[in-house]
């Protein structure tokens, strides 16, 4: 617990101009944590519902279209 209270004393000694890439990096390190938390059944769960997503030829229609409005047409 010491090591917390440390580290909020060092975060709030710093100019408030780096508290983005303070927010950034506390993110990332989430991140990671998150990841190396996750089996490898989890993992594999996500990639059949990505699978599963992309192939619902209606919602991929609608993605696309979405898409192009926002950031216009990509050519293949």
């Amino acid at each position: 617990m010491m090591e917390r209270v440390a580290l909020l004393k060092e975060i709030e000694k710093l100019p408030s101009k780096y508290f983005g890439e303070v927010v950034d990096f506390v993110e990332y390190l989430r991140q990671k944590a998150y990841l190396a938390g996750t089996t490898q059944k989890e993992y594999e769960n996500d990639i059949e519902g990505y699978k599963a997503m992309a192939a619902d030829a209606e919602r991929e229609k609608e993605a696309q279209e979405w898409c192009n409005a926002s950031f216009g047409p990509v050519s293949s």
